[in-house]
């Protein structure tokens, strides 16, 4: 510490703390002032301001543009290209093609009416009765219907009455057999005429005829006989009956259980119709087509229309919106293309934006194709995103980052010392390190010159001026306190 001078002002005691002596016909400042103690020197007056310092420099934060990265994984894959079907099998079958959902529905339960033809027999011990002579012999007829004008229906009916309902036509018969005492009569000729649609049966043994003739007006038996000998016949057969029935066949039908649209072009079952052709929509099908017959085999061509994944892109407020389709089956670097082109197309966000600059990151270890933009000044632009529909796409989590949105300029700190120097004032201002502590602040102060000094074991700054100022601009927590 410096010796401290003091002199009278009056009868008053005043510490001096300027002091100037003439150089020449000059006055000037005396900084220090130096006396013998004996043989030792010693300082007896000085001419210096100190300062404390506490806190710390600001933190720098200049103005910069702002980064903004958008992209796709290097996997990424947009969709959409139509799948073409050309499929044949047997039976039911899904994700026909490939696509899923797509099937062929076969109804294996189909029920449809047809007609049939078969042999009717009756059984043994059928009630035969006695109705007279007709060429010399006794005639039977079944149940006793009249011999001359019997109906066909009558007649059926009494002999096979189980059959009476379903369209079993004696027109479609192709004759008779009669059995008689383990002998079985066929068609022959009869002797005794021939009258239309007559049908004799040739002699069953000694002393036995056998034979039926019967005779149609339209649909109806006018005339018919049997001799069935002295001994009833053990059973009747009509062969070839032809009737109505019902049969099981085959049904089939396209049904798109897919969420995209399905145009069938052809197809249909092998052995029945053709599928209806045309657009099928999502969760819609065609009508049945009929096959009355146990295939089941079918084809179907057509195309399964895709979808392309979408993209939307916006900032917090809105004032930049931009949208865009991918195209069919786009990778990954056409996707990074077609998203740097629709934001080039936008005047807004081009207005703070320079065109992009292609990239290839890895995020979170995954490999990205990305494009990114640098503001064209410094922007404080509101966030972004950007979001992706994948429809028929594939590996479509979108990737966006910004990295220096938000910055808010911070200025570097400075101090300015003011002191007399060699009679003159002079102004010396540093620049401090950007959240400089206060060793460092007052050690960057002290190279503004010679009269300035730092002692850190004390946090002071010396100045050899008692009038000297310090003045802190963007300071953060940096103070320099006068003494």
């Amino acid at each position: 510490m410096a010796a401290k001078l003091f002199g009278l002002e009056g009868s008053t005691v005043r510490r001096i703390t300027k002091l100037f002596a003439l150089d020449s016909s000059t006055p000037r400042r005396v900084k220090k002032l130096f006396s013998l103690d004996g043989s030792t020197v010693r300082l007896i007056f000085e001419d210096f301001s100190t300062f404390t310092i506490s806190g710390t420099a600001n933190q720098i934060v200049s103005p910069v543009n702002e980064i903004v990265d958008f992209g796709v994984r290097s996997d990424f894959n947009a969709g959409g290209s139509d799948v073409s079907v050309n499929a044949s099998a047997s039976g039911d079958a899904s994700n026909v093609g490939g696509i899923s959902g797509l099937s062929i529905d076969v109804d294996s339960s189909h029920t449809y009416s047809t007609t049939a033809t078969s042999d009717v027999s009756t059984t043994a011990g059928v009630s035969m009765v006695y109705v007279g002579n007709a060429g010399n012999a006794p005639n039977y007829i079944p149940n006793s219907p009249n011999e001359w004008g019997t109906s066909e229906s009558a007649w059926k009916s009494a002999i096979f009455g189980q059959y009476g309902n379903d369209g079993r036509t004696m027109a479609n018969a192709t004759g008779f057999r009669i059995t008689v005492g383990g002998k079985v009569y066929g068609p022959g000729s009869y002797s005794g005429g021939s009258t239309a649609g007559e049908i004799g049966w040739t002699s069953g043994g000694s002393g036995q005829k056998c034979f039926m003739r019967y005779r149609y007006a339209g649909a109806q038996l006018t005339h018919w006989l049997v001799f069935g000998s002295y001994s009833q016949p053990s059973s009747i057969t009509i062969p070839g009956f032809t009737y109505s029935a019902s049969s099981t066949g085959r049904r089939a039908r396209v049904v798109n259980g897919s969420n995209r649209n399905f145009a069938v072009s052809g197809g249909g079952l092998t052995a029945g119709g053709n599928f209806a052709t045309g657009n099928l929509a999502a969760g819609a099908s065609t009508a049945f087509i009929t096959a009355n017959s146990t295939n089941e085999a079918w084809t179907l061509t057509g195309t399964g229309l895709k979808n392309p994944a979408t993209f939307t892109i916006s900032n917090a407020n809105n004032s930049i919106q931009v949208s865009g389709t991918f195209g069919d089956g786009e990778n990954a670097t056409q996707a990074r293309d077609r998203i740097q082109s629709v934001l080039n197309a936008n005047s807004t966000f081009q207005g703070k934006f320079n065109t992009g600059v292609d990239a290839d990151k890895t995020i979170s270890g995954v490999a990205h194709k990305v494009v990114t933009f640098t503001s064209d000044s410094p922007e404080n632009t509101s966030d972004f995103s950007i979001s992706v529909t994948g429809n028929d796409g594939s590996n479509t989590t979108p990737y966006e980052a910004t990295t220096t949105q938000g910055a808010t300029q911070s200025l570097q700190t400075t101090v300015q010392v003011t002191r007399a120097v060699e009679g003159s004032s002079v102004s010396s201002t540093k620049a401090i390190s950007s959240q400089a502590n206060i060793d460092t602040a007052g050690a960057e102060v002290a190279t503004l010159g010679g009269d300035i000094t730092y002692d850190s074991s004390t946090n002071k700054l010396k100045v050899q001026d008692v009038d000297a100022t310090i003045n802190v601009s963007n300071a953060g927590s940096l103070a320099f306190n006068k003494d």
